[in-house]
């Protein structure tokens, strides 16, 4: 048959057999030849298109009535519902401990030969409904947060009291317990971010670094004992340093004993955060008389050589890729920006930059009587630390590309929050020591879009600069939660 670009009104039979149809009535000549049954002919009407969309619905809707009538008797249970202490469990195994910092590598090992009701599960409980009211801004979470954390303490003391009456020491529920000490010493750091003083602030890294210490030949050989004396020692390091009080002497003896298992770039920083935060305790006697200016400018100076040549192993492991723009970015200070290999790697670096700003900070404020090339070589030595700080900023706010292009995020992941959440004590003490007032300016538009970009943190510290109540470095690391995010 010849295509006439119409449809054919050939009865089907001579459509299929390809045979000229003589449409006669009452059926085709072809059909009674062959002896075929006449299916009769096309009606063209039924050929055209039609918007059928509320008939085939209404066929659909009754298949489906039909269907749950015939299962009715059938009960469909509701999917499971997440409370928010496992939803905040998850959240800060994978955002924090998996994704954010080093602190507690040695978490997951312990959690899987913990019973499921013990304190350290109770502990994570306490220590992950804090770390997601810090992340939400949800106050009403510390209250879930709270009662994890009472039951966690009660938990704890049990187990002690058993194992004092029964003498017994075994090393992985030691473990465990050092473990559950510093999570609920994370949330006390959350939870009360402004009361430095509080007896609770003090109480779990001490206590933590007590049961480290009371061991009886402890093997420090082993990776998880060692990682756990090291967090432990750090965790105290730091919480004198908010508190502004000395550390003990069993920290200084502890770092003596693990000297020969841990030697890297970090432990080195840390032992000179030891001195400084000795020196800041020593320098709350200055307006008394009970400490001597030569004496802090010295120690400070000292102890700014030794972090100096911290840095520069740093540089030399962790080195960053430094990016040059040509065009005008206001997410970038400058001409360029650096990225580093890791978040772990931009933090340590930071920090150590940060003691170095502070060191020469009091260089500069107990050493005013100094000649003018030691002012002139503090004041050089300030900026370049500064400028390397704010240089690392952009890497958290710039999609990076192959072609070295780079546009703004305008949805930042909670990850990336939290990394953003980690340069905030570095732009803050940047602003209060620089004296470039671009650089100032700079500083509060990065805190500007940071906030607008869901970083509330960043509004706070906006304020206390915009107010001119500045605190000291470590006051603001508290009120930031850094030491929450420290890696």
């Amino acid at each position: 048959m010849v295509n006439n670009g119409r449809p054919s009104k050939y009865c089907f039979p001579c459509r299929k057999r390809k045979l000229r149809c003589d449409l006669a009535p009452g059926g085709c000549g072809q059909c009674r030849r062959a002896k075929l049954s006449c299916h009769g002919y096309r009606d063209f009407t039924q050929l055209l298109f039609r918007d059928e969309t509320k008939t085939t619905a209404s066929k659909v809707s009754a298949r489906l009535t039909a269907a749950v009538a015939s299962r009715s008797h059938v009960s469909i249970r509701d999917p499971p519902h997440l409370t928010w202490e496992d939803i905040s469990r998850d959240t800060f195994l994978s955002l924090y401990v998996v994704g954010l910092s080093h602190t507690f590598d040695t978490l997951p090992a312990l959690l899987t030969n913990s019973p499921p009701n013990g304190h350290l599960h109770v502990s994570l409980g306490a220590a992950g409904l804090a770390f997601m009211s810090f992340h939400l801004n949800r106050h009403d979470l510390l209250l879930l947060a709270s009662k994890q954390y009472v039951a966690a303490i009660r938990s704890i003391r049990s187990v002690l009291s058993s194992s004092n009456s029964s003498n017994s020491h075994h090393g992985n529920n030691n473990d465990e317990v050092i473990q559950s000490a510093l999570l609920l010493d994370l949330y006390e750091k959350i939870a009360n971010r402004h009361e430095h003083q509080s007896a609770s602030w003090l109480s779990h890294a001490r206590g933590a670094l007590h049961m480290v210490c009371d061991r009886a030949n402890t093997d420090f050989s082993n990776p998880t004992t060692c990682q756990l004396a090291n967090n432990a020692a750090v965790a105290l390091m730091k919480t004198c340093g908010i508190a502004g009080v000395p550390v003990p002497p069993s920290l200084l003896a502890l770092r003596e004993d693990l000297n020969s298992y841990v030697r890297d770039a970090k432990w080195s920083f840390t032992g000179l955060v030891v001195g400084i935060v000795n020196l800041r305790a020593y320098m709350q006697g200055l307006a008394s008389g009970a400490a001597c200016p030569s004496v802090v400018l010295r120690r400070a100076k000292i102890l700014d050589e030794h972090m100096a040549l911290v840095e520069k192993r740093l540089q030399r492991s962790w080195k960053a890729t430094r990016t040059f723009t040509v065009a005008y970015n206001p997410l970038i200070f400058g001409r360029y920006y650096d990225v580093y290999p890791s978040h772990h790697a931009t933090q340590v670096t930071n920090a150590v930059r940060m003691m170095r700003l502070e060191l020469n900070s009091i260089i500069q404020h107990v050493g005013h009587n100094e000649e003018h090339t030691i002012k002139s070589q503090t004041r050089e030595v300030i900026r370049e630390l500064a400028q390397h700080l704010c240089a690392a900023v952009p890497q958290f706010l710039l999609l990076i590309r192959g072609d070295a292009t780079s546009l703004p995020v305008y949805t930042l992941p909670p990850l990336q929050r939290l990394h953003c959440c980690t340069m905030l004590t570095p732009l803050y003490l940047s602003f209060c020591l620089t004296e470039d007032s671009y650089m100032k300016e700079w500083i509060l538009q990065i805190l500007l879009h940071m906030t607008e970009h869901g970083v509330k943190l960043a509004s706070d510290v906006f304020q206390l600069i915009s107010s001119g109540k500045l605190v000291d470095y470590w006051a603001l690391y508290a009120m930031v939660g850094s030491y929450a995010i420290a890696a």
